[in-house]
């Protein structure tokens, strides 16, 4: 992928990742009051909301995909050759992909019941 598309997507998933923070954070803190919002069994139950479900999940992969393409921005401006960057750009899809897997693992066990509460 073009560096030029690769930085309009680091600008598109920082400002989806604005809005959907900002979401998170007015649902944990005025929807459920923050001292009921952190109890185990209301998080449950939140990711056991299938819209809520896929709001997490959306908010995972915006913010890893973010993060992960900042840190690659950061290591190709660190060091510029081609064999650098060949890895640069491979860990960097390994790490977004083993990430949103592990993230996405936690999503899954509590929506179709892998947890208890």
């Amino acid at each position: 992928m073009r560096e030029s598309r690769l930085m309009l997507l680091q600008y598109i998933t920082a400002l989806l990742a604005v809005a959907l923070v900002a979401v998170h954070l007015l649902t944990q803190g005025i929807i459920y009051p923050y001292s009921t919002a952190i109890s185990f069994g209301t998080i449950l139950s939140l990711y056991r909301n299938g819209l809520y479900a896929i709001f997490l999940e959306a908010l995972l992969v915006v913010v890893l995909v973010h993060g992960f393409n900042g840190v690659r921005i950061i290591l190709h401006e660190w060091r510029q050759t081609a064999p650098w960057s060949r890895w640069v750009d491979i860990g960097t899809v390994v790490a977004i992909v083993a990430t949103v897997a592990f993230g996405s693992k936690t999503v899954i066990l509590a929506v179709f019941g892998g947890a208890s509460g």
